[in-house]
């Protein structure tokens, strides 16, 4: 456990992990799932050997959350989720004809940043972000284009997990007792509180209640039926700090908890939704890998369950979920 993977060894790794699932037999949800699984057993071997090592860690995590884990008082949820992908129209194309989603057309902003978005009912939403290739790099702010960049050439995946929860100042008045190196950045609706790149605790980030612009207009519903985003796995290297950061604000401990990829983290309830906190250390993720793996959309009753794995986003796994359906994480 000593040797680090590289980057895309540790992607390599998580990402077979992800597509080694059987679907499940007699379900329209399993056959669909099962036309996109890559099956063989070098990978499952691999997966069975991961669990083994991690049960030698701790008992706990051999135990699972069996109920939703929601912090209802928390003044925290889930706001949106950045991902770095090498090719945004072909992106946005799949995950619209493929998956049934809404994608937003592209905008690019001086940054040196194109950004698609899926906006949902509840205000949530899913950021799919490229670099734009018309020599911005030196634009100010080109620091978190380059941020970018390294995803993409590492694959892409879930770049960034961002809260929304009170005005800044509160939110900056909770936190520096626990975090004094946290600081607002940006002006306008790029206005966040958020951690330095080198900080264990930088893949997280907050923004204010007031962050959607006023009189934006509201979320197109989706074929698919989709209504906002629901939980979300995020690799960090100091999970029990995040954990800390995110109790103070009223989030609920649930315990461990057990992704259906057998990747293992700790279930944190805030307001409308979960956030499942990974150890990237002991999951030997490279520091430079994309650090949201996992996210969870809720549907509504009448949506057909599935698990959208994309490749061409670093792996990164989507459960779509009908409203109602319990889960074992």
């Amino acid at each position: 456990m000593e040797r680090r993977l590289s980057t895309s060894q540790s992607r390599r790794h998580l990402v077979l992990m992800i597509e080694a699932r059987q679907p499940r037999a007699g379900t329209e949800a399993g056959e669909r799932r099962g036309r996109r699984k890559v099956s063989g057993s070098p990978w499952r071997v691999l997966a069975g050997t991961a669990c083994a090592l991690l049960g030698t860690t701790s008992a706990a995590l051999a135990q699972e959350t069996s109920a939703a884990c929601v912090a209802p008082g928390s003044s925290l949820r889930l706001d949106h989720v950045p991902v770095a992908a090498g090719d945004l129209e072909a992106l946005s194309k799949r995950l619209t004809d493929e998956f049934g989603f809404r994608v937003e057309d592209g905008v690019r902003d001086e940054n040196g940043l194109e950004t698609a978005e899926i906006r949902f009912g509840d205000g949530t939403r899913l950021q799919l972000r490229t670099v734009d290739d018309s020599g911005a790099a030196d634009a100010p702010g080109s620091g978190e284009a380059q941020r970018y960049a390294d995803l993409i050439e590492d694959g892409g995946g879930g770049a960034y997990l961002a809260f929304s929860g009170p005005g800044l100042d509160e939110v900056l008045a909770v936190a520096r007792d626990l975090e004094p190196e946290f600081a607002v950045t940006g002006a306008g609706t790029r206005r966040r509180a958020a951690f330095a790149r080198d900080h264990p605790l930088h893949a997280v980030f907050f923004v204010g209640s007031d962050a959607e612009p006023a009189g934006a207009p509201a979320a197109a519903e989706h074929p698919n039926g989709a209504q906002g985003l629901e939980a979300v796995w995020v690799m960090v290297e100091d999970p029990e700090r995040l954990t800390r950061l995110l109790l103070a604000f009223g989030a609920r401990d649930c315990g461990v908890s057990r992704h259906p990829e057998h990747l293992y983290g700790r279930a944190v309830g805030i307001r409308g939704g979960t956030v499942y906190v990974v150890d990237a250390l002991l999951w030997l993720a490279d520091p430079g890998s994309a650090p949201v793996v996992s996210l969870t959309v809720r549907g509504n009753p009448e949506s057909v369950a599935d698990n959208i794995v994309l490749g061409n986003a670093g792996g990164l796994w989507i459960e779509l979920r009908p409203s109602g359906e319990t889960s074992n994480e």
